[in-house]
């Protein structure tokens, strides 16, 4: 039998522990030199914009010297022609497509190999999976960024967190203080991430939005009338307003949002103000319409370029999200860019009936007042699945079935405002949505 949770009193402020300078330290002597790009990234963030900026520039023009001369992909077609006297003019080179980088990977490696080097397969929810060498400075450098993004907010490395995550790994999980719990697929699993929440040692929770938001509406199945901890960390997915309004009642007082890719590393991250800053000292972040620049504040495909990765440099790479620029700085006053939306997966667009195109993220914009009313109580997901051209089924996950019509009409009405009133869409209850290597999608195809 569940027992009503009483909510805590979180402790604040956060702890330094020594065992965050230690891991430092021993990745330092692994040759990942993490503790020193975390001081130069400090460093960088207070330096007045021209000379950031300079720095920025100057290691670009780098890496395009290096990419041009030493990966045989950029010597060949389109960038041949593209690039002849123009090599170091960023605005020089094509854009260069996820299908085009799979099918030449191997021509995408620099030659000879800089050094050491670490190859990753990405997760493929995107898509097919892929393989990316890395360096270990690489590396090393998108962990910084990671961690940068958690100081902002006062989080030091290796503060005791609970992270939903299917990767253990025993040895760094105790030198950074972190309980795993895989994944929360059944009541035991739901109780462990509880028990270890409410237990005042671990002021920090991380996961992907989905896991984190289903953790925030167990947590008020079982009474909770407030947050168990300081900070919840999202990423790997999108955020959705109605994740964060739920898990910033039940589970955490701040949610923080990051964005990052297997291929490329951190990308940005939510600074206290609310504004997701551009890790622009990492990348280049551009959005395209095709293969034209778009304007400040248009919405278009974000395209990357990594600074900082010489075995297998990305240049101008179209990642497969969707987003826009803030013409505006943050008032928070550090030197990065914002990226004033996101919108993840590209490739997650589909036709109404009347034949206007939609992204399937439009289709959960009013699950916000769904999750809010009381009715909802008792179901965790809700999953749109688009059958055919006319056709849909809405799968709600619960611990029961849910049968109150004035719920699934409400449902079904969601379907039909975006994807038109000839729409014709269906509800089914069920135990558990299946997620894919993982992750949650709101929206699929059959």
């Amino acid at each position: 039998m569940q027992t009503k949770l009483e909510p805590i009193n979180i402790s604040p402020p956060l702890r330094n522990p020594l065992r965050g300078k230690i891991y430092a330290a021993l990745q330092g002597l692994r040759g990942y030199p993490l503790g020193r790009f975390l001081r130069l990234l400090k460093t960088w963030e207070g330096l007045p914009t021209t000379e950031f900026e300079r720095l920025r520039a100057e290691r670009l023009r780098w890496l395009l010297t290096h990419a041009s001369k030493r990966v045989p992909l950029y010597r060949r077609e389109p960038w041949a022609s593209a690039l002849a006297g123009r090599e170091l003019e960023l605005a020089a080179w094509p854009v260069l497509e996820r299908e085009h980088f799979r099918a030449h990977w191997d021509e995408a490696r620099a030659r000879p190999p800089p050094g050491p080097r670490i190859t990753r397969k990405t997760s493929g929810t995107s898509g097919q999976p892929m393989k990316m060498v890395f360096t270990p400075n690489s590396d090393a450098w998108g962990w910084a960024h990671r961690y940068r993004g958690l100081g902002w907010h006062g989080i030091p490395i290796g503060e005791r967190s609970l992270r939903l995550s299917q990767d253990r790994r025993p040895l760094r999980d105790l030198l950074l203080g972190q309980r795993i719990v895989p994944a929360l697929d059944s009541p035991a699993a739901i109780d462990e991430a509880v028990r270890i929440l409410s237990g005042r040692q671990s002021p920090l929770v991380t996961g992907p939005p989905s896991a984190l938001f289903r953790l925030a509406r167990c947590l008020r199945e079982r009474g909770v009338g407030r947050p168990l901890v300081s900070f919840a960390r999202v990423g790997g997915e999108q955020l959705f307003p109605f994740q964060r309004i739920e898990i910033e009642k039940y589970l955490a007082r701040r949610a923080i949002d990051s964005y990052g890719c297997n291929e490329i590393g951190a990308i940005a991250g939510e600074c206290p103000a609310g504004a997701m800053h551009i890790y622009s000292d990492h990348l280049y972040l551009e959005i395209f319409n095709g293969n034209t620049p778009a304007r400040v504040g248009e919405f278009g495909d974000i395209v990357l370029t990594a600074l900082h990765n010489p075995a297998m440099p990305l240049i101008r790479y179209r990642v497969g999200d969707r987003g826009r620029l803030a013409a505006d700085p943050c008032r928070c006053g550090l030197p990065l860019p914002v990226l004033a939306e996101i919108q993840a997966r590209t490739a997650d667009v589909f036709r109404a009936a009347d034949g206007t195109e939609h992204h399937g993220s439009e289709l959960v914009n009013d699950l916000a007042a769904f999750f809010a009313d009381p009715l909802s109580d008792g179901i965790r997901q809700i999953q749109f699945v688009r059958t055919n051209t006319l056709g849909w089924r809405v799968l709600i996950e619960g611990r029961e079935p849910v049968a109150r019509a004035a719920l699934t009409d409400r449902l079904v009405g969601m379907v039909r405002q975006v994807a038109g009133a000839d729409c014709r869409a269906e509800y089914e209850n069920v135990l558990r949505i299946p997620r894919e290597r993982g992750k949650f999608r709101y929206y699929r195809l059959e």
